[in-house]
């Protein structure tokens, strides 16, 4: 079988070698440590600002989605950042970050404190995840690219999954600074593992260091792109931010089963059958995904019980299996080297965006509505941009293979 520019694919033992390389594997064990700081913490922070902050729901979405809107804003930045300077230096930073960010939460406890510790771990969360997903991006194999990112991306996958269940073990064990120290020292191991690394540097960019301008012909893929990744993300920030609040709400107690299940299916997904984007082609597996999220929110509209919870959970995960490796794909595909970083920071801008959006939406609306007629607005909001998505998906790439 021939990749996209003509040369025969290689057999499985030399593609496997080309894309399990020892940076690959040193990159996965620091993006792993790295997501399982954030999400240690991010399941019990509402408590803890419901419960020591003494905060409301809409301040608990507004705060918690300040990670996300730090991270967005500085994406763009980030991504064209890395194109000049490197990824790696933009990967230890982002740990260090997480080593400082946890343990200053446990004397941060009003709301300003609380709000400038989030937004420096947005910074964080830009400059790590920005340039680990250019890095993979810069050195996986044209005719493997979305099997790649999808076995990658099973990193934060696996963080995220696992994370969430040792930070509930750390606080009914112990307390919150348990659970803020722990992640602490998870944030300096992805440290370690990042500064092994060799360094991965684009072409030096002439001039100062900017937010690109997008060329005419990529204006169309760059807007479907973002509208890919802020319709399925609303979702995430819509569910995972108030997972806990609504499970508790339904006396639903095993709430972190939502992101063990959820997580699990999406790595069974991605490991088993990574090549899923490079086969049916990216217009499929990313409409398919944004589908499938706008599904599950539906879904969790009508949840009162655990085992409800889990089924959502695992479609849930099953919508972001694809999603992320999907999209960055499809910008690896039609963005030279030296500008992927800049086209990965604006992807990831929206991709949060749609987070912090959800995040922010759902206090103030479940709140006023409910959280049932909440999670299924969102889902229909997520439906209606999977439409979009496959009906433009043509003209906005240029009329391109999909």
């Amino acid at each position: 079988m021939r990749n996209r520019e003509g040369s025969e694919r290689p057999g499985r033992g030399v593609w496997l070698s080309e894309v399990v390389t020892r940076d690959f594997v040193l990159l996965f064990v620091s993006g792993f440590c790295f997501m399982a700081s954030l999400y240690m913490v991010i399941p019990v922070l509402p408590l803890y600002m419901l419960e020591v902050g003494d905060m409301g729901r809409t301040q608990v979405g507004v705060l918690i989605g300040s990670i996300t809107v730090a991270s967005m804003l500085v994406r763009p930045y980030i991504g064209r950042k890395s194109d000049a300077i490197g990824r790696k230096p933009l990967m230890i930073f982002g740990s260090l970050v997480f080593v400082a960010g946890p343990l200053a939460l446990i004397v941060a406890r009003a709301t300003i404190p609380l709000l400038l510790v989030l937004l420096f771990e947005g910074v964080g969360v830009a400059c790590f995840h920005t340039a680990a997903l250019t890095f993979v991006g810069d050195t996986s194999p044209p005719a493997r690219r979305g099997q790649s990112m999808a076995w990658y991306q099973t990193a934060f996958n696996a963080g995220i999954m696992l994370a969430p269940l040792l930070g509930v073990f750390l606080l009914d064990a112990f307390d919150y600074t348990a659970v803020f120290v722990v992640a602490s020292a998870a944030a300096a191991a992805s440290c370690v593992f990042a500064a092994f690394v060799s360094e991965s540097r684009a072409e030096e960019v002439e001039g100062p260091v900017d937010i690109p301008r997008v060329t005419a012909p990529h204006r169309g893929l760059i807007a479907l792109v973002c509208l890919a990744a802020f319709g399925g993300t609303v979702a995430l920030g819509s569910a995972e931010t108030f997972i806990p609040v609504f499970a508790r709400s339904h006396h639903i107690a095993s709430y972190a089963l939502f992101f063990t299940v959820s997580e699990g299916t999406l790595i069974l997904f991605r490991l088993l059958a990574g090549s899923v984007p490079d086969r049916v082609g990216r217009r499929t597996a990313i409409t398919a995904s944004v589908a499938t999220l706008g599904v599950s929110l539906v879904m969790l509209a009508f949840t009162t019980n655990t085992w409800m919870l889990c089924l959502t959970a695992a479609v849930y995960g099953a919508g972001f299996a694809y999603h992320t490796p999907a999209i960055t794909a499809l910008l690896a595909d039609n963005f030279p080297s030296n500008e992927l970083g800049g086209a990965f920071g604006t992807f990831l801008a929206a991709f949060e965006g749609g987070i912090a959006v959800g995040a922010m939406i759902t206090g103030p609306l479940s709140s006023a509505l409910g959280f049932k007629s909440t999670f299924l607005g969102v889902g229909v909001f997520g439906l209606l941009c999977a439409g979009v998505v496959g009906v433009s998906f043509g003209r906005a790439t240029g009329g391109g293979p999909d």
